[in-house]
This record gives structure tokens, sequence and C-alpha cells, in this order.
């Protein structure tokens, strides 16, 4: 079934509406009706909102009052300290539930609240201790209060009768000298009297309305206590604030001095520098830092140009080489750092980042404050080499590049790690390295997509001099660096988000110069840049041409860049996707720009945007993102793909990216299999990895890899989160990858693939190319004068012959093997095992690299295919197909026996326990020789007996080695490894209660992420995502799916499970008729189960289970037995074929030896066999693998059995 299936409008509405009511559940407080001067408790449930914290060990309430307005939203008295487990804001998990925390609080007190301010509601986040994971709200608004667009939860405290000073709103206010402040209060409701105080004289009084004023003149800087009290309907109130004024000078208007640019200008005198800062239309605005020690002061009011956009002030007397944290105050209360500099001093973070990746880091801890920035002067500039003036990057058609996350590549996350692993990336044959945004980024543990200073360095990963020198020695070896960009949006630390803020709305002001208040696009983050601005535009330009020259990166990935457009979209994703002048129109200046600078510089889109838009921007030079990550990940776990498009050279065509699952994890939770040949053993998915690899990377055209896809990275990308740190393959506590001489040769796959590429670029690049990439048997070809190269490779899952189409006759070479084949007729078929591929080409390239590709074979079978630890089976050794385990192996042997044992602690692990068998010949697992065929061997047994397993064991895989009687032969698997057969685990992957019901009844589903595949077993949210058939077929398939409920990837309530308390199972009640919005019958629920993203899915193997079955593509199909008006007219025969999987029997039970019709009819519907007997055994060795349909006649009587066979 297809991904992109269409949510059911209506009842999509409907499901909306019953998220929301859930919804009002993440929150609740006790009393319901508390005010801010009585204890409450307040619970928060972990697995609504973004779910974030639904498997967390501890959360913390990071929260704040709203003092200012029922619907205020600015927090204030914030308690909790992000990131610290330190117990301020820790809540309780509440008894016999696993989601849901409390906490008990006396607001006034709990937050320190001055008596006479109001508190009309809570403001809140929750996190884990180490603040790497949030639970926020949906957006929306609740019983209990709302939650803001950004995730913010307010919940709403009992306020009656109250007076409410509205202005002035700040406690710090800047005056000029003669002007006074405004005095501001408003009530609940009519007053019968009013009255305003400055420090407890009264200046004004009302006796009817809902407000009062008063301008206050003040003629000195001083600390003033403004009081309003009322009467409404007979009871007193009151409020009250404390305000310090500052007098200022008027502000200086003077022109910009010569030569000197937005941001920190260093002279040649060091004790000087010229401070310039960009801020159109404010009013007045300091500098305040370490040279003034902190304070206001008219010395350092800055100048303000005549038209009014730029302050700017020359500050002496500094100390060379010294470091100075400053900010600007603009209009005395906006606090931010100079958007334009090279350094960002955090107060929360930076003192979590290693003095030995940033020595000397400026000391500041001004919280209360916030970001600033560094200035420092008499800095030496970095000393480039020579060869700086010699490097040419690649061609950017001929772009390998290495797609790096510093924070995840290495253990360090320090750049000069990184530098020292630059000959691991030269040996792989990569020619460039796109670095994950390393510009200042909120925080220290993030991907970079969360910008805040363009202009800094983040300090997490080193100092400036180091990426220097780390870009510097990749030139020397041969690697261009590519910097991915981060210009469709800043984050709320960035300086120019702040200094134009709504703080009704949460978001930018509409007259902020940069940034849209709300974004013109879909999948936007952060705030969005008003890219047709001339402000955004010079910005742009100013940031692209910095990392050029000041850094030498050679050239951008243009993060989101189909957002950079002014075009409304909303959240119409068709629209925006769809071609768009304007956009094409800002991109192609902001390149020319670049170009002008540099016009090597690469420019790289991810666009994904309609296809005669990326033309017209690839004629114009562009490089453009091509993602194919999901025809790559369905064609190597066996479900069929087509992998067209590769070859393009106006685009970096990619298997995996950051933002992409990894090819290896999804093979190994979701991998198809036949028989013995399964995609989820890690041994069958690295070497169908390597198939990919030469498939991909031999095509012509830029291309990239995600960091470790060398290796057969197989942690998934959701691993404790997306955006959290994922274990490495190397150094201290690793996965053990880079010792692995299994891992090994994927690399030396991928290293081999890309020398090829590498030696011949022209060829490559510019012959002739030929391809047949649609079906599971795959072949493309190059023919240039400089070499032919033919790849041949089955991405299916059986053994098949395919047309080679060799683009001439003669002599052959096979890269891996080194072997010369004669070519006699270019269609000659050859036969391929599946995951075998070859590489061919017209001369000789190399001697061959032994042990590097491998055809996988497994020596052992079982029957059946699918087993629980209780059922009989018969496991079949082939000695022919084993690897001697460094003896002459077991082809010949007199005995044969198996020592086995069982894997229980994991489904990944190889820890083998119970084991039976010893090195004697005492009998103990000894196999019986198969009748008529040479080196064959089976035993038969029931694994829990044969174990001795006790009740209720798990276990997850049984391992085996063989041996002859004295233990002088021995014989192992594919790849002298261990063989491990899956068990599956008893109990039903599906429930459905009642277990007959027609669409009118309420049922509820229940689905085991413990059970099938696992995929979901650690998911924070599971989905349904289901429709229904409404033909009465036997084997409905993917087609007949319709009313379809879900929405694919979105995290949007609709078909969400509930976990069921203390289980591995997750449930949902629905009405088959009202939930898929249907009036008539129906009579297959079909569905899939994914987590909140859809990059994880939940099914298990092909075949029957109780109520249904599930196909070949993981589709799950439950009967519907009971139709509106009684049961199904086909009455159900005792009969039951087995053993289902089959391998070449099926018995059909037939007592009393009656003549029967039997038919036997494929997924597809086509008849394969029908003929009337009264046989008992059936002959299906002429069948392929998969689903089947049996149909018996007895009489009037018929009866249908779905069964699989398994080869």
């Amino acid at each position: 079934m297809n991904n992109q299936w269409i949510t059911r409008g209506c009842y999509m509405t409907l499901l909306c509406l019953l998220a929301i009511a859930t919804q009002a559940q993440l929150i609740s407080i006790s009393p319901a009706d508390a005010s801010g001067e009585e204890q409450l408790t307040i619970t928060f449930n972990a697995s609504e909102g973004t779910a974030g914290l639904a498997d967390a060990s501890s959360v913390y309430m990071h929260s704040g009052v709203i003092t200012t307005a029922p619907d205020g939203t600015d927090w204030e008295h914030v308690v909790g300290n992000w990131g610290q487990d330190d117990g301020l804001g820790k809540m309780t998990k509440v008894d016999g539930s696993d989601t849901k925390w409390q906490i008990t609080l006396t607001p006034r007190d709990y937050y320190s609240v001055p008596a006479g301010k109001n508190i009309f509601r809570l403001s809140m986040v929750f996190r884990d201790a180490a603040g790497t994971a949030e639970g926020k709200g949906t957006p929306g608004t609740y019983d209990w209060g709302t939650v803001a667009s950004n995730g913010d939860i307010f919940v709403d405290l009992k306020v009656d009768a109250y007076v409410n000073i509205s202005a002035p709103t700040a406690s710090n206010v800047f005056l000029e000298a003669n002007s006074t402040l405004p005095i501001t209060a408003e009530a609940s409701a009519d007053v019968s009297s009013m009255k305003l105080f400055v420090d407890d004289i009264e200046k004004a009084s009302v006796t009817s309305g809902t407000t009062i004023s008063y301008e206050y003149q003040a003629t000195k800087s001083e600390t003033i206590t403004i009081k309003v009290t009322a009467t409404i309907n007979g009871s007193e109130v009151q409020s009250s604030t404390t305000v310090t004024i500052a007098l200022r000078s008027a502000v200086p208007v003077a022109a910009l001095p010569q030569g000197v640019k937005k941001g920190i200008n260093y002279h040649e005198d060091q004790t000087k520098v010229t401070l310039v800062l960009e801020a159109p239309k404010k009013d007045f605005c300091y500098v305040v830092g370490d040279f003034n020690d902190w304070q206001i002061d008219d010395n350092y009011l800055m100048n303000r140009t005549p038209d009014g956009e730029l302050f700017w002030i020359e500050l002496s007397g500094l100390t060379p080489k010294a470091n100075y944290v400053f900010q600007y105050w603009v209009e005395g209360v906006i606090k931010i750092g100079d958007p334009y500099a090279e350094l960002v001093a955090d107060p929360w973070n930076d003192q979590y980042i290693d003095a030995s990746i940033y020595p000397d880091l400026p000391v500041y801890g001004k919280t209360e404050h916030g970001i600033a920035t560094v200035l420092k002067t008499g800095q030496e500039s970095y000393n480039w080499a020579a060869s700086e003036q010699t490097w040419t990057p690649p061609r950017k058609d001929e772009l390998v590049i290495y797609e790096l996350l510093v924070r995840d590549f290495v253990g360090s996350h320090y750049y000069q790690d990184l530098t020292d692993s630059l000959s691991y990336l030269k040996n792989l044959g990569i020619n460039a390295i796109e670095l994950m945004p390393i510009m200042e980024f909120e925080g220290n543990n993030s991907w970079g997509y969360n910008p805040s200073y363009f202009f800094a360095v983040d300090k997490y990963y080193g100092t400036k001099n180091d990426l220097k020198q780390f870009i510097e020695a990749a030139h020397q070896h041969g690697i261009a660096v590519i910097l991915d960009m981060v210009l469709n949006h800043a984050f709320g630390q960035n300086a120019m988000v702040r200094m134009y803020w709504d703080d009704a709305n949460s978001t930018v002001s509409a007259d902020n110069p940069w940034f849209n208040p709300v974004a013109t696009h879909p999948f936007n983050v952060g705030f969005d840049f008003n890219h047709e601005s001339q402000y955004t535009k010079d910005f742009a330009d100013t940031v692209n041409r910095y990392w050029l020259e000041e850094y030498h990166f050679d050239g951008y990935r243009f993060d989101l860049s189909k957002g950079f457009t002014q075009t409304n979209y909303g959240d119409d994703i068709g629209k925006w996707s769809g071609y768009d002048q304007s956009r094409i129109d800002l991109l192609s200046r902001m390149a020319e720009k670049i170009w002008s600078y540099d016009d090597d510089a690469y420019v790289i889109l991810e666009h994904f945007a309609d296809g005669s838009e990326e033309t017209v921007l690839a004629n114009k030079g562009m490089i453009l993102w091509r993602g194919l990550n999901h025809s790559y990940r369905d064609a190597l776990k066996g479900h069929g793909a087509d992998l067209g498009g590769a070859s393009a050279r106006s685009h970096v065509s990619f298997m995996e990216s950051h933002d992409e699952q990894r090819l290896a994890y999804d093979m190994k939770v979701d991998g198809h299999a036949s028989g013995s040949y399964n995609t989820r053993d890690k041994l069958v998915a690295l070497e169908r990895l390597k198939m990919g690899a030469a498939f991909h990377f031999l095509q012509s055209g830029p291309k990239m890899l995600w960091q470790f896809g060398e290796l057969g990275y197989d942690i998934d990308i959701n691993y404790i989160d997306r955006l959290a740190e994922k274990p490495l393959p190397w150094g201290e506590d690793n996965l053990g990858y880079y010792e692995d001489t299994i891992r090994q040769y994927v690399y030396d796959t991928y290293a081999a693939v890309l020398a090829l590429r590498n030696a011949y670029p022209v060829a490559i690049r510019t012959g002739s190319y030929s391809a047949n990439l649609g079906s599971d048997l795959k072949q493309f070809s190059i023919t240039h004068p400089e070499l032919d190269i033919n790849v041949i490779g089955n991405f299916g899952l059986e053994a098949a012959a395919i047309d080679p189409n060799f683009p001439k006759t003669g002599s052959w070479f096979d890269y891996f093997s080194g072997e010369e084949i004669n070519v006699t007729n270019r269609n000659g078929e050859i036969s391929l095992k599946p995951g075998e591929f070859h590489v061919y080409t017209g001369k000789r390239i190399s001697n061959g690299f032994p042990n590097v590709v491998a055809v996988y074979e497994n020596p052992v079978t079982v029957d059946p295919g699918v087993f629980t630890i209780s059922e009989e089976i018969t496991i079949t050794f082939d000695a022919t197909k084993a690897s001697p385990d460094g003896t002459n192996g077991l082809v010949g042997a007199a005995k044969v026996y198996m020592h086995a044992g069982v894997v229980t602690d994991g489904p990944d692990s190889e820890k083998l326990s119970k084991m039976v068998g010893t090195q004697t010949d005492d009998g103990l697992g000894e196999m019986t020789p198969v009748s008529g065929k040479a080196n064959q061997w089976q035993i038969t047994l029931t694994p829990k007996d044969y174990f001795g397993l006790a009740d209720g064991t798990v276990v997850y895989r049984i391992g085996m080695t063989f041996r002859d009687s004295d233990n002088t032969n021995r014989a192992k698997g594919f790849r002298n490894r261990t063989v491990f057969l899956e068990v599956t685990q008893e109990g039903e992957l599906i429930t459905i209660s009642p277990a007959d019901f027609s669409v009118s009844d309420e049922i509820t589903i229940t689905f085991n992420a413990a059970l099938g595949n696992r995929g979901l077993l650690d998911a924070a949210k599971i989905y349904m995502h289901s429709g229904i058939v409404t033909s009465d077929v036997d084997a409905p398939t993917g087609n007949d799916w319709t009313n379809v409920v879900g929405t694919w990837g979105a995290d949007d309530g609709v078909g969400e499970l509930t976990k069921v308390s203390g289980t591995n199972e997750w449930s949902i009640t629905l009405t088959p008729e009202e939930y898929y919005d249907i009036s008539g019958e129906a009579y297959w629920i079909a569905m899939v189960f994914r987590d909140a993203s859809g990059n994880a899915k939940g099914s298990g193997a092909t075949g029957e289970i109780t109520g249904g079955f599930i196909d070949g593509a993981g589709d799950i199909y439950m009967k519907i037995p009971l139709r509106k008006t009684g049961p199904l007219s086909i009455k159900q025969s005792p009969v039951t074929p087995y053993p289902n999987p089959a391998v070449n029997t099926l018995q059909i039970p037939n007592p009393e030896n009656q003549l029967r019709t039997l038919q036997i009819v494929d997924a597809a519907g086509r008849e394969i066999l029908v003929e009337k007997s009264s046989t008992s055994k059936l002959d299906v060795s002429g069948l392929t693998e998969g689903l089947y349909l049996l149909r018996i006649w007895q009489g009037s009587t018929a009866s249908h059995h779905r069964f699989v066979i398994k080869k």
C-alpha cells in the first residue's frame, strides 16, 4: 500500500475534534478553580501533546507566571534551570501511571511573586533531566487554558474581581528629559471607586468606569512604586508594581564614519573599536558591557544616522587582545548581542563547553541579560597555508559529498579530531564534505538548524581557527568543504528576531525588517525570513560572502531553499511545490551574488520543487538535491522499486541524508524474506548495501552519502529522538563497527566503487548511458572510449536470470572478483542469486578484492518458516553451503552434530544461553542424513522442550553451529558466523474485541508492539493508518483499500492509539461504519501501524494470523466476520491445511476420503491450479514464494484458506 494515502476529509475533521478533546487531558490542576494564593497540584500527562517525554525516567516542569493580563503570554518569575538535574521543578510520577507526573505548589510562594501583583496564569513546558527532550502541547484552547503556537502551555487560574496596571509594563523605562511616563490601569468590571498612587501619594481617582490614567513627570532617574486601588461590587482590590525610571540625554545624530560597516569594526589602533547596529525606526540604543561595568551610561548612548537606520559608537581605552563581553540595549530594554559578531557568550550553555575544545572562553554568567557577544581587538589573522592559493575544488558534476554532523561523527565533537579523521574519508574516496550547520545555534546539543548568530562559529565544536585548520587540511587531502547554510529562518535568540517582537502573538512584529510574523510556506521552523526584503537580501549576501572569504568554504547547501519565497502558500504543500517565478528570481539573484565573490562556489539547493522550476535553476548553474532514500529502502529490503533518476548531472542524488531513515535500519526492522533469505539478517543486509552502493555511485552526476553509511549504520534515526545524539561506530563505548571485519568489507566496497568512479571521471560523466532499473533485476551500462562499465544485480528475494545487456561482446572483467569472462552473446542470461551483483569493466581494472563481496547463502532452512518455541520444527543443514570455520568443513562428514542455544536478552543480541551440545560423540544434537540428498542433515525438535525452557521464557532467536563427531571439523553460516533463526513470540500481533463483529459494532483493535518485527517497540506514539475493503474478496491487496483514515507521517492525532498501561500493547476503539464513514457493508479492515513521523512501521511475517493475514508488503488485513444482518454466507470448513507456511507439500486433511475440487489462486487473483481429487497431500513445490488462496469444494460447501509458500 502506498504511504501517500489520502485522508478521508469528513471523518478527519471529526477525528481532529476528538484529538482536541483528548488533548484536554494534557494538563489538569486540582482544585480546578485554584487561585494564585492557594496550594494546587498540577498533573502532566506525558503521552499527550508532543509526547516527547512519554518514556522519560524523570520529568521537570520549567515554569513561570503571567501577571499582565488574563490572556497574557509574557513569562515572569521563571523557576527552573534548563538542562540541570537539580530538583528545581522536578515532578513526581503519579501512582499507577506510566506517563502522568505531578507537582504541588502555592504559586505566589513558589514563584516569589511580590504582594500586590495579580497572578492570572501559570506558564510552563516540561523537560527531561538533561533538557534534551521536551513535552509541549498542541496549539489550541482547552478547558484549563491555552497552548501557544510554539507549544508553550498556559494554565488559567481563578481571579475574581481585580485591577491591573496596564502601563508601564516594563520594570525599567527610559525617558528623555522633560517627557512624562504614562500610567494606566484597568479593572475587571465597573468600579465605584478607583485611585492611583505614586509612592503612596494619590495622583488620580475616578468613581465609575473601568480605567484610570495619569502622566507622571519625572525630574530625575529614580525608582517609584505605583499602586492602584478599586472597589468593585463592594470588594476592595488593589495592584502595585515598582518601576525604575532612567532619564537619558537626547540621541545624538551623526553620519556613519567612512570605512565602517555593520557589526564590529576594528582599527589599527588596538585600543579602539567602532560598533554599528542596524535597527531601523528604533528610538535609541545603549552599548553595555565589560567596558562600562554593565551600567547604563549616557557616554555609551549610540549615535543615530540621519536616516534612522543605524546606530554607531566608537569605543576607546580598550586593552588590546582582551575579551569584552557586551550587548546592545535597544530602547533600554531589548538586550541583544551584535548580529555580526564572530563570538557569542551564552550564560547558560558555555559552562558545559570543555576547555580542551575551546580554551580561554570568556567568562559570562549574566543570565538576567541573556545572550551577549564578544569583541577583541588585536586578533591575529589566521596564517593560511600556501596550498590554499593553488587549491581547485572538484567539478560540481563529479562531486561525491560526505554529509556529516560533527557532534555525531567524533565523540569529542571537536574540529581537531575531525581533522584527524580526514585520511579515513580520503581513503573512502569522497571528494567533498558537507558540514551540517556550524554557525552559532541555540544550546550546545543540536543538529544546527536553529541558528541564532550567523557570523559566529558555534563553540561546541572548537574555535574559529580550529575550523579554518580543518578546511585547510581537507583541501590538502583534495576534499572540498561545503557548509549547510540556513537562511530560510532563524530562531528566537537571534538578535534581529528579538529587536522587533510581538509579545501578544509570540512572534516577530509586523514592522520587523527581516522576518515574516507568519511563515509564507509549509514546513517552516523558527521565524521565516522575508526574502523580498532588501534588509534580508543584504544580510544574506553578507553572510554568504563572509564564510567563503573568511573560512574558505567551497560553497553552500541551502537548507529548505523552497522556502525562499514571499508568495503566501499557507499550508498548501502542493501549491508551494509548484512553479514559482519569484522564488527563481530570489535564488538566482543570491547565486549570482555568491558567484561575484567566488565563481567556483557550489550553490546546492534542498529544493524538491516542480521539475520545470528545478530545470531553470539547474540551467543557471545551481545544483538540486534528489532524494532516493525511499526507492533504495524499498529495493534493498526486497519490496521492489525503480532506482531511476540517480544519473542526473544537475542533481546531487543520495540514498541517505541526515533527514532520512537509515537503509540498514530499515532492512533490519522491515526487511522482506523468502525462505531462509531474510533481508532483516544483518549479514544479508550488509551485502545488499554493497549492491546499492555499486548501482548508486557508479552512475553519473554528483552523489552524496550520509555519515557511516559506508559501515552499514543501522541505528534508528529516531533513536532516543530524531535530533538526539547517536551511538558512534568507533571510540569509547562504541558500537564496534570499526573493528568488525564484516562492516569493514562494506567500507571496502564503497571505497572500491568510488575508486573506480574517481579513476574514470570523464567516462562516468560523459559516457553513453543505458539502464533498466525498474524491476528486481536491475542493470545499467556506460560506454566510453576510456572505459565501458556494465552493472547487474538481483534486488529480489529469489534466484533469477537477468539479461545483462552487455554493450559489446568479448572480454569483460569482474571488478570485485578479478575474473575474466568471455561474452559471446550480449543478451545471454546470467543467473543471479538474491542480492548478487557484478560490476563488469571492458578492461582489467583490478585483480579483485578478496572476500569484500560475497553472495549470501544460508546453509540452514527450517520448516515451518515461522514458528514459536512451542511448535515442532525441522532444521535442515546443507554442508555444501556452509563456511568451514577454519577446518576442512563438513562436506562428506560421517556424522553431523548441531551445537545450539537460544537468545533471550534482546532481538539483536548474539549471546546464546541454554546451550545443547558437547564436543563428543554422545548423540546430543546429532542430526539425521536427509534421504537421497548428499551432505544434507536434519533434526526435528520443539524448542521449548529441546532447550529446557521454563514457562514464560521469551526467546528471540535460536543460534547454531555444526561439527563432526569429535569436533575436528566444523561449519558455520555465511562468512563463518553463527546461524540464527528468528523465533516468533507467542501471542497475537493484532486482536479485535469482540472477535465477531460487523461494521455497526464498536470494537477495540489492539496492536502488540513486542511482536512481529518489533519496529515500534520503543515508539513514543503509535498510529494506525487504515482503511476498509468493501468488495467481498478472499485475498484483498493494496489496490482494494478505500475510505482511508490517516495522514502518513503526520503527528495529528488521526488514528493515534493509546498505550495499554504496563504492557507493550496499544489500542484504539471505534465503530467501523462511523470511523470509515461508510453506509454499506465492508468485508475487511486494512491497516498499517507507524510511529508519529512515519519513519518506523510495525508489522509481522507474511502469512495468516488469527482473524486475518499479512501480505508481502506488511499490510495487515483483518476480516469483518459478520454482516449487519447476520453471519457470512460462506460456510467455513473445519479443514485446516498445514504446514503454513509450506515448502514443498501442503497437507489437506480428508478423513472420509471424499472427492473434492481444489483450486489455488495467487495474490493477484490468477488461478494457478484446479483439480478434482480425494488426495490429502498437494504438491506445491512448483509454487514461488508468496501468499495464496486455497478453495475447497465438497458438494455445495466451499471453504477458503490462505497459505504461504516459503522456500
